[in-house]
């Protein structure tokens, strides 16, 4: 007997307003569905019966939830619904996903009667002799969208392209890359990648060219990341409502982005725009998952300051600051050498992307 895959929907089912709001963010941006959010016991507990038990369910839950009963929660557990505690996990993206993908088991199979039919052999004589189950219409998978990861950041050369190009070559060690230069200001990924060290064959490169035409950004299919070189951002204002083609593409790319990493350099004026940035964030209309990057020039005192200062600007966001390291500035070698502090650090980055 052969079985199907049911497509993995979640129900979340936690009081808190502000930890639900990220989990559901997250998993939204990791390409997950969410399609109810429990505000009690009675809510979940009508929701799961209405639902009935044909379709795969995951419940990730808090003991917070008003009406909470432990034996509830063990009776809505079956062979197509999972129910997942998230009560001792710290609000953080990478052991949250961490942690749910360690309670799944993979795949979770149940048998479909409505689309199999049964095939029956005949011999000669057309007597039966054999039998199976085949599913006779099998629909034609949908392309595989990739996660996009886009990259901006201050004005004034904050290190943006090197971040991208060695955030790309990570990843490419574990699924194909599109690392895409939509920097159309200042376009510089081809030569970052034309005079480094690293060679991967899961590591292509697109350049988005300037012209109205190219106002809508597209991620190509079939491929499992791409990290966008944005360029510095001009004010969110400005972005939400200019209409030129520069500022479309710029929407475009937020519409598709599912992480957004925002990277500024050790100065006080970077931090003043980076400062502006988080004050503006809230005007876009599509909320995304972002990580702010402080670029480390040295380890002078001024240096430990504008650190300090990074902290408590992106205080509660996830934020990183990165070794000073000679070569994570160097235009002719831009990948760093692994074991690095600087190549460390971007580790952790991708780890935080999930």
């Amino acid at each position: 007997m052969q079985t199907e895959i049911p497509q993995l929907q979640v129900v979340t089912a936690i009081a808190d307003s502000d930890s639900e709001d990220y989990v559901s963010q997250l998993l939204f941006s990791q390409g997950w569905s969410i399609i109810f959010r429990a505000i009690d016991m009675n809510s979940l507990s009508d929701f799961i019966a209405n639902r009935g038990d044909m379709l795969r369910t995951v419940i990730i839950y808090q003991t917070d939830l008003p009406g909470y009963d432990s034996g509830i929660f063990e009776n809505l557990t079956t062979t197509t619904t999972t129910t997942i505690c998230v009560d001792e996990i710290p609000m953080n993206s990478h052991l949250l996903m961490t942690h749910i993908r360690s309670q799944l088991r993979l795949p979770l199979l149940v048998n479909s009667t409505s689309s199999i039919s049964r095939v029956v052999t005949t011999n000669s004589q057309g007597i039966g002799s054999s039998s199976e189950w085949a599913n006779p219409r099998t629909p034609d998978p949908k392309p595989k969208k990739p996660k996009v990861i886009a990259l901006s950041g201050t004005s004034g050369a904050p290190g943006r392209s090197c971040i991208a190009f060695n955030i790309a070559s990570q990843l490419s060690v574990s699924g194909s890359v599109e690392l895409v230069d939509a920097d159309v200001r200042a376009p510089s990924l081809s030569y970052f990648l034309g005079r480094s060290e690293i060679s991967s064959q899961s590591l292509k490169l697109r350049e988005i060219v300037g012209g109205a035409e190219q106002g809508k950004f597209e991620p190509t299919q079939n491929i499992d990341f791409t990290v966008v070189d944005l360029g510095a951002l001009p004010p969110l204002g400005d972005v939400v409502n200019d209409r030129r083609w520069q500022a479309t593409l710029i929407n475009s790319v937020l519409e598709e982005t599912t992480s957004l990493i925002y990277l500024c350099k050790s100065s006080g004026l970077s931090l003043i725009r980076l400062e502006a940035f988080i004050s503006q964030f809230p005007i876009l209309l599509r909320k995304i998952p972002i990580i702010y990057l402080l670029n480390q020039a040295g380890n002078s005192r001024e240096d430990r300051a504008l650190g300090k200062a990074f902290q408590t600007l992106t205080k509660g966001e996830v934020s990183f600051v990165l070794p000073s390291d000679p070569r994570s500035t160097d235009g002719y070698n831009p990948a760093t050498k692994r074991g690095s502090p600087f190549t460390k650090e971007i580790g952790k980055i991708v780890a935080e992307l999930g």
